[in-house]
């Protein structure tokens, strides 16, 4: 039976405050309490329903079996509940659920279920709110929905200043709510069971106390994998991963790391941290030493840099800012704007991606430039660049790609994504697999020039046999990519179709090549309304994206769009008119904005 020290705590949770002190005190009898070890299986897809159960303290990962293999699709937490649907229905388990982490469970059987949904109608109308709640959600990628409340700190090394380090990120959380930076000598760890924690219930039934009383949980674990570590990280919904820049893990730590987390059937999600001196070091080594590990992302922070703690707080929390540029050729300059007036108004960019010129942008901006510096760089390259003008015998494209590739070679130089300050991504098309490429790791500029080559103007890129070009022909505008990987708030700015494509003919079949240019070459001629080749190839690759983009705008938290139809998408040379009306409309817009970031923080706050 569940204690009865849990009825303030049951009280608490959404499904239970309806239910006045009097019908709790009657409920109590009818609850079990049972624990369930990080890794192990609440219930397997396909078993027979003979209760529900609901979270009160820990994590469950839901798994659902599509095309022969299991797929993640949920994680519950505290407060939530899991199994109803089968008692409901009366039909079998469609999922399995596992404990990615010790997981305490108040459990109603069927018995008192059908009980209770009597006798409290109150209950059953919340439970069917979270369920609605729940469906809502799921139409949101995972990271979207993390509800992270407890987070271990490993650092990969002894030379790793992890006391310091949780120190300075614990107070940095306490904006965000109440958080508890626990160690092994802050419980006196080795007072309550040194040689056997997984099986000390009064350990357990502390650290769930103390998870209770705050809304965060900061477990600081060993530099190896001792007792008091693994407990960390069987109490985690989410493992940190701490290295240093210039560190240099020992192999066999990292093995015996990689084989604990291996033998786990479900755990937390790892996260590597790396940490930098005082100037950051855009090559890591600690990145290639660490691959032997399954990590899910990866973030850089200067240690002596509040904005970077405050940036890995929000994506702890969900309450990140992701921002998403679209391509457009020369009209792209407007999003150079919007990060101006974003950056004004002290909105963060912590995670940026985009698609074709939005890929350029995006990526300077993730190397750490700031909004002037990306003015006068894109304003002196590309009208000096003009690559669409880099003609050659047209066998592949009309052009070499010669010029593009040395521009984004001089502009990236060796910069590797996976080690840029602010994570990144870009979009290609995979002509091979008929996919489209998301590029997460690998030479920047080779996949910003993946994102950038629009088919028949320049040639493809090619990366281990498969073609890759311009990623705007199926993901001009990548949101649901950020969303995959930016927990929060997902910004979109859009530049992509607002040229009027037409032409004053009442109608034309043939054209002569030879006439078209003497007729264009000819002060005293007019020649006839029809769009060169340079612009009917590009609106060719962006044509099959415009209903996605639509899409794309309404999955965004919010979206920008700059009134750039009046520029054309090679008009290299209006750089300053392009960011200067991509800036004044982001800066009338803010506003609305800042009230859809505040929406999607209250939904993750729900």
């Amino acid at each position: 039976m569940l204690s009865p020290d849990k009825l303030s705590y049951l009280s608490r949770l959404p499904l239970f405050q309806s239910i006045d002190h009097a019908g709790l005190l009657e409920l109590l009898p009818h609850l079990d309490s049972r624990f369930l070890p990080g890794g192990e299986t609440l219930f397997r897809a396909g078993e027979s329903a003979d209760a529900m159960y609901v979270v009160l303290s820990g994590r469950l990962r839901v798994w659902l079996e599509r095309g022969g293999t299991d797929r993640a699709i949920r994680e519950l937490s505290r407060g939530e509940i899991v199994g109803e649907l089968a008692l409901l229905t009366g039909e079998a388990r469609s999922a399995t659920v596992r404990a990615i982490r010790d997981t305490e469970l108040a459990r109603l059987s069927r018995v008192t279920f059908d009980a209770v949904r009597q006798n409290h109608s109150e209950f059953f109308a919340q439970m069917i709110l979270q369920i609605a709640l729940r469906h809502a959600r799921d139409s949101e990628p995972m990271s979207a929905q993390r509800n992270i409340r407890t987070v271990a700190i490993l650092p990969s090394d002894e030379s790793v200043p992890c006391r310091e380090f949780t120190h300075r990120f614990v107070q940095t959380l306490q904006g965000f709510g109440s958080a508890l930076h626990l160690h092994k000598r802050a419980i006196d760890f080795g007072a309550v069971n040194e040689t056997c924690p997984a099986e000390s219930s009064d350990l357990t039934q502390r650290l769930s106390e103390l998870e209770s009383a705050h809304k965060f949980v900061v477990y600081e674990a060993d530099a190896t994998l001792s007792p008091w570590t693994q407990c960390c990280l069987r109490q985690a919904d989410l493992i940190w991963l701490l290295a240093r820049a210039d560190g240099e893990p020992e192999a066999a730590r990292l093995s015996a790391l990689s084989d604990y987390f291996r033998a786990r059937p479900a755990s937390a999600s790892v996260e590597l941290i790396i940490l930098h001196g005082t100037n950051f070091q855009p090559s890591a080594k600690v990145s290639e030493q660490l691959a032997v590990l399954a990590i899910d992302a990866r973030h850089h922070a200067l240690s002596s840099a509040p904005k970077d703690l405050e940036r890995l707080a929000r994506f702890l929390t969900g309450s990140a800012v992701g921002l998403v540029l679209s391509g457009g050729g020369a009209r792209g300059f407007a999003h150079i704007g919007v990060i101006r007036a974003l950056t004004e108004r002290g909105i963060p960019i912590d995670a940026v991606g985009g698609t074709s010129m939005g890929a350029v942008i995006a990526a300077q901006h993730a190397l750490g430039w700031d909004w002037r510096m990306l003015a006068q760089v894109n304003r002196d390259t590309w009208p000096r660049c003009e690559p669409q003008r880099n003609y050659t015998l047209p066998l592949v494209a009309l052009n070499s790609g010669r010029r593009m590739d040395q521009t984004l070679k001089n502009m990236f130089g060796d910069a590797q994504i996976e080690d840029l300050p602010t994570t990144f991504f870009c979009v290609s098309t995979n002509l091979t697999q008929a996919r489209e490429k998301i590029h997460r790791d690998g030479e920047l500029w080779k996949a910003v020039r993946a994102s950038v080559s629009i088919p028949g103007i320049g040639p493809p890129a090619i990366e281990r046999g498969e073609i890759l070009i311009d990623g705007g022909l199926m993901n001009n505008l990548p949101v649901i990519t950020m969303k995959t990987l930016c927990p929060g708030a997902v910004l979109a700015v859009d530049v992509s179709e607002q040229l009027e494509f037409k032409s004053a003919l009442a109608e034309s079949y043939t054209v002569s090549g030879w006439k078209l240019l003497w007729q264009r070459m000819n002060p005293f001629s007019q020649p006839p309304d029809i769009p060169n080749i340079l612009e009917i190839l590009y609106r060719t690759t962006t044509v099959g994206g415009i209903g996605a983009i639509d899409s794309a705008k309404a999955a965004a938290d919010f979206c920008f769009e700059p009134p750039v139809a009046g520029f054309g998408v090679f008009d290299w040379r209006a750089a300053d008119a392009i960011i200067e009306a991509g800036y004044r409309d982001a800066e009338r817009r803010l506003e609305q904005c800042e009230a859809a970031i505040q929406r999607r923080l209250n939904g993750a706050a729900d």
